[in-house]
C-alpha cells in the first residue's frame, strides 16, 4: 500500500467516479483503475461492487477506510502547512544573546520588524557580557550573538556586523555644550565615567588621552554604557560611548558630541558553526542587516 493508492481511492470516493477522479490526478482512468485493484489486493477486502454499465458501488468497508484516509491526509495537510511555516520562517524558537549596548538600544526596534513579519517564532533574548556571549555561541546554546571582537574561537563563526564611531556625552547645561565637536583637550580636569578595564575599547579611548597629555578626573568606573548615561545626566561627570546607546537618553537631556579624533566601537556577528543556520534566523539576520542599513543612511554608522 503506498501513498498513490491511496490518492486514488480518495478522488474516487471524493468525486464519484473513476472518470472525475483520474482528471484530478491528472492521469489515465486505466491508471486509477489499477491503483484501485492494488490497494484491494493489499487490503484484502473489496472496496467497490463493479457492474458493467453501472457506476461504481461504495462497499461499507470502504466507507470505513475512507473515514482513517481522511484523518491521514488531514494529518499530511498539517505537516505541509508546518514545513510552509518552516520555510517562510513562520514558526519556531529563536535565541539571541547580545551585549546590553545593542540589546538595549538597537534589538528591540530589530525584534518589533521582525515579529511584525514572523509573528509565529518564539524569541528569547539574553543580555549578557560579550565574554559570556562568545562563550554560549562558541557551545551552540544560541543561534546569534552580538558582542565586542576577540579572537578566533573553536566553534564560532564570527563577521563584524557594526562599526561607529564614539560620541562624548556631557550633562545638560555643560560648559562644552556649546561646542560642535569635542576634543581630548576640552575635557582636561573635567570628571570623567570611564568603562571597565575590562572593555577594549576602554584602552583606545584612554591611549587617545595619554597621547593628548591630557589628565582627566577618573571619578567613576562602570561596566555598562547606559548605566553611563544614567550618571552623566545626574551630572557627574562627562564621558566617550558609543552613539547607538546615547541616542536612547537624547530625549532625557543627554548631550551628545562627535569626538575627535575618531575612537571606533566594534560590534561582530557570532553564529555556531558546527550546526546549519535556521531559517529563522537568516530571516533575523536580514532584519538586523536592514536596521543596519537605516542607521548607515542617517551617516551614525560606519562599517567601514
Amino acid at each position: 500500500m503506498n501513498l498513490r493508492q491511496l490518492e486514488a481511492f480518495r478522488a474516487v470516493m471524493l468525486s464519484g467516479s473513476v472518470t472525475q477522479a483520474a482528471a484530478a490526478l491528472h492521469i489515465s482512468q486505466p491508471a486509477v483503475s489499477k491503483l484501485l485493484a492494488d490497494l484491494e489486493y493489499h487490503l484484502g477486502f473489496p472496496l467497490f461492487v463493479r457492474s458493467k454499465g453501472v457506476a461504481l458501488t461504495v462497499t461499507p468497508e470502504a466507507d470505513v477506510f475512507f473515514h482513517e484516509v481522511e484523518r491521514s491526509f488531514a494529518g499530511i495537510a498539517v505537516l505541509k502547512r508546518a514545513a510552509a511555516d518552516i520555510r517562510n520562517a513562520s514558526t519556531g524558537t529563536l535565541r539571541i544573546a547580545a551585549l546590553p549596548a545593542l540589546a538595549v538600544s538597537f534589538l528591540p526596534s530589530v525584534i518589533t520588524t521582525f515579529r511584525r513579519r514572523h509573528a509565529g517564532v518564539s524569541i528569547q533574548l539574553q543580555t549578557r557580557s560579550s565574554s559570556t556571549v562568545r562563550q554560549w555561541i562558541a557551545n551552540q546554546q544560541f543561534d546569534i550573538g552580538l558582542a565586542t571582537p576577540a579572537r578566533e574561537l573553536p566553534g564560532i563563526a564570527m563577521e563584524r556586523f557594526l562599526r561607529c564611531a564614539g560620541a562624548c556625552v556631557l550633562p545638560p547645561g555643560h560648559r562644552l555644550a556649546e561646542k560642535q565637536h569635542i576634543e581630548p583637550a576640552d575635557l582636561d580636569g573635567e570628571r570623567f565615567i570611564s568603562l571597565a578595564l575590562e572593555d577594549q575599547t576602554r584602552h583606545r579611548i584612554d591611549r587617545v588621552f595619554e597621547d593628548a597629555g591630557v589628565d582627566r578626573d577618573m571619578i567613576i568606573e562602570t561596566q555598562y554604557a547606559m548605566t553611563i548615561c544614567a550618571l552623566v545626566l545626574q551630572g557627574l561627570g562627562c564621558s566617550i560611548l558609543n552613539p547607538i546607546t546615547a541616542a536612547d537618553y537624547v530625549d532625557r537631556g543627554l548631550v551628545v558630541r562627535p569626538f575627535k579624533p575618531e575612537i571606533l566601537f566594534d560590534y561582530m556577528l557570532f553564529t555556531p558553526k558546527l550546526r546549519p543556520m535556521s531559517q529563522v534566523a537568516q530571516a533575523f539576520i536580514a532584519v538586523l542587516e536592514e536596521h543596519r542599513a537605516a542607521f548607515l543612511a542617517t551617516g551614525r554608522l560606519d562599517l567601514g
